[in-house]
């Protein structure tokens, strides 16, 4: 087949991602809670503005709050871009008679704004609890305002080139993906509830290994090429960005450095990972230490006052221990200050579960859940009620492991509670630690999206099943349903779903999981290929959840796997050995096999399974595409494994885990050991010495501003398959980075068209 023309491209067009997330719209409600729990607003999506909804709790009665056209006219008097600050609005009370943009509250009569506070602080300022002060950075160092008066003072005076106050690493992996969009981080940073403190931190750069990007085509328009210029330690660095944590006190002055040895930064830091609390009373606080490798990690209390640390509880493993299953989520642990407790999240029992811990000496109280599943993530604590709500994974029979359920259970013991039993994925709305909820913390005035009501008497879920649309449901705490509050509207005719299938593993033991799009109607035997789309983990899977997911990366990839299945080839996704949400002993397959990654022979044995059993497809077209750890995997698939895989698109590929921000690499494989011959133990998950192996065809695509996975990754890999005399593609788009160059219409277009002309 000669690519995809402009007829095909135009018969696909409906269904590609950018297409359809305008046509499945509502795939979940995200409430945002006034504070007596009584009432909650969101925005509904239509085919043009969004509608602002607002609901009783104990009803579900709903009702749109004002007209959203109205209301953009009216914004067009304080923006530019009157229908985009929809997208900002805040419900100050459920009459919507006030509403906040950006920090300013107005007075909404329906057809004018009138303004009652201007904006008192931007999103690069942190305001207190208490709405009178704010923080903010200045050349290094960190300087509060007096909100009323505009009064500035310096809070500290020791701030250099890079060893600055309240910064977050240049190893962000989205420091120039920030910068280039004009977004000024607020101060890294938590007030005390009292409003008097900071925990905050110095971090120190000075002497992590400088990391060049060039620009080639400037965003002002200029003709000569911008050099940027990062800090970030790759795989085996001795130097790592440290962090020195301290409590200011904002009145006084007086800086209380703690008495802990600096940590490590990994992408963030510990504030941006939300592994810190404050106590009620503003006296103490806590934080998580993690050791290089992730193999120990521990909770420290400090004195708010003097600094003064104790360790309070370690976890450790021989692989390597977690706060949350899934890399970078918010920590499965939660202090308990009125009765001086704290949940701990621990695998120790070969899952995923939560403990009991006494915060005064350290001993666990008693295992709060059990069984052949998982603990996801934490949705809510009730300190009164003694319950904690959760999202488990493998709980719901009949479902796959990984699907989730909200769960409830008591504090002081007893059984679990599955309070979304209906079969399915069960998604709510929650935070995520970065630089995203950074800005949206600095910024509202009402609080961000969450599942759980303030009293936790209700919660928001959405139920979606693989074969169906989801449905979001507002539910008491015990379960039961209050009323359906949206259904996510159709997608076109004709859209393809995916079928959930089980295989077995190259051990001949273990059940592994995966999803296949098939095109519709009848085929001869062997006549359709297979596109497998591959990320290997090790710190999520690939797989979805459901047909339609909320999340918007995931919904690309489904509705990618959909055109896939439009234009012929039947597209595959694979969680195999290694990736996370089982069991403990399947996530540590994972460990020291980065040359190995995601268990490939594991996508071989199911894809053999697969073709026996499905006659239709076709298992000598087989081709693979994957982007980032995804993109190193689809690379070496083809280049390790070429009687499999015939074809692969490896974008932004990290073909060399020792040019990588160490923290993900070092995490999964351990340190880098190097070893008398002058080789290491990480050369083998390399793909470039593999380059004279290729035999099929490879793609090779990266934005050159990709500050994620460098540039450099795929140039070496290409360099190397040039010296082997290796015909490969290659695609290097200006100013796309990690993020946008995946997502970018061209972008798919040009792996459409290979995969097309190499399978078909």
């Amino acid at each position: 087949m000669p690519g995809i023309d402009e007829a095909l491209w135009a018969q696909v067009t409906p269904y590609l991602p950018w297409s359809l997330a305008k046509t499945v719209r509502n795939r979940r409600v995200d409430p945002v809670w006034f504070q007596d729990g009584a009432a909650f607003w969101y925005r509904r999506e239509t085919e043009t503005l969004p509608e602002f909804i607002c609901v009783e709790t104990e009803t579900g009665t709903r009702r749109t709050v004002f007209d959203s056209a109205a209301l953009a006219k009216a914004l067009g008097a304080v923006t530019d871009r009157p229908e985009a600050a929809l997208d900002r609005i805040e419900l100050l009370d459920p009459g919507a008679a006030r509403i906040a943009l950006d920090g300013a509250i107005y007075g909404f009569d329906g057809t004018a704004l009138v303004l009652e506070r201007p904006r008192r602080c931007g999103p690069d300022a942190l305001p207190s609890p208490d709405g009178r002060r704010a923080l903010f950075r200045r050349a290094g160092d960190l300087w509060l305002r007096d909100l009323d008066s505009g009064a500035e003072t310096r809070l500290t005076t020791t701030g250099a080139a890079h060893f600055e106050w309240a910064k977050s690493p240049d190893q962000s992996l989205e420091t120039l993906h920030i910068a280039r969009r004009g977004i000024s981080l607020p101060p890294v940073a938590v007030w005390s509830p009292d409003s008097r403190k900071v925990l905050t931190h110095q971090l120190d750069e000075r002497r992590v290994r400088r990391l060049p990007l060039v620009q080639h085509i400037p965003d002002d328009g200029s003709l000569r090429p911008v050099l940027h210029d990062l800090r970030v330690a790759f795989t085996g660095d001795p130097d790592l960005p440290m962090i020195h944590h301290a409590v200011i006190d904002v009145l006084s002055g007086q800086i209380s450095h703690l008495d802990v040895p600096p940590q490590h930064a990994t992408e963030t830091t510990t504030i941006e990972k939300l592994e810190t609390w404050w106590s009620a009373d503003s006296a103490r606080l806590w934080l998580l230490d993690h050791n290089r490798f992730e193999t120990r990690i521990a909770l420290i209390e400090a004195d708010a006052t003097t600094g003064r640390t104790r360790e309070i509880v370690a976890e450790t493993c021989e692989t390597f221990a977690d706060v949350n299953m899934e890399f970078g989520r918010v920590p499965n642990i939660r202090i308990l200050d009125r009765s001086n407790e704290a949940i701990w999240f621990s695998q120790a029992d070969g899952w995923a579960h939560l403990y009991l811990v006494d915060l005064g000496t350290g001993k666990t109280l008693r295992q709060l859940t059990r069984g052949p599943w998982v603990v996801r993530d934490i949705l809510a604590v009730d300190e009164a009620a003694r319950r904690v709500l959760f999202l488990a994974g493998g709980i719901t029979e009949g479902d796959t492991p990984y699907q989730r359920a909200v769960c409830a259970v008591s504090l002081d013991g007893g059984a679990v509670q599955v309070l979304t039993p209906e079969r399915g994925d069960h998604d709510v709305a929650m935070r995520a630690p970065g630089w995203r909820d950074m800005v949206e913390e600095a910024r509202r005035l009402t609080p961000q999206p969450a599942a759980v009501a303030p009293d936790g008497r209700h919660f928001v879920s959405a139920r979606a099943p693989l074969d169906g649309l989801p449905v979001s449901e507002l539910r008491r705490a015990d379960g039961t349903l209050v009323a359906q509050l949206e259904e996510a509207t159709a997608p076109p005719e004709g859209m393809i779903l995916p079928e959930p299938f089980t295989a077995t593993a190259a051990d001949g033991e273990t059940v592994i999981h995966g999803m296949i799009w098939m095109p519709e109607g009848a085929a001869e035997d062997r006549s359709i290929p297979l596109v497998e789309m591959v990320y290997p983990g090790p710190q999520c899977i690939e797989a979805p959840l459901s047909a339609f997911p909320a999340d918007p990366s995931e919904f690309f990839k489904t509705a990618l796997a959909g055109v896939f299945a439009r234009l012929g080839l039947a597209a595959v996704i694979i969680d195999a050995r290694g990736t996370p949400f089982r069991s403990k002993a399947l996530h540590d397959a994972c460990h020291k096999r980065l040359h190995d990654p995601g268990h490939l022979e594991d996508h071989a044995a199911a894809l053999e399974q697969l073709c026996a059993s499905r006659p239709a497809l076709d298992p000598a077209r087989i081709g693979i595409m994957g982007h980032s750890a995804g993109g190193h995997a689809a690379a070496r698939a083809v280049l390790a494994h070429p009687e499999v895989w015939k074809a692969a698109v490896a974008t932004a590929g990290s073909h060399d885990p020792r040019l990588y921000n160490h923290a993900w690499p070092e995490k999964w494989n351990g340190p880098l050991e190097r070893f008398p011959d002058g080789s290491t133990s990480y050369d083998a998950a390399a793909n470039a010495p593999l380059a004279h192996r290729l035999q099929g065809a490879l793609f090779l695509g990266h934005g050159d501003m990709d500050d994620n996975v460098h540039p450099a990754q795929t140039q070496r890999l290409a360099a190397a398959l040039i010296d082997a005399g290796k015909a490969f593609e290659m695609l290097i788009t200006p100013n796309d980075d990690h993020y946008s160059f995946p997502r970018a219409p061209y972008v798919v277009r040009r792996e459409i068209d290979f995969l097309l002309r190499h399978l078909t």
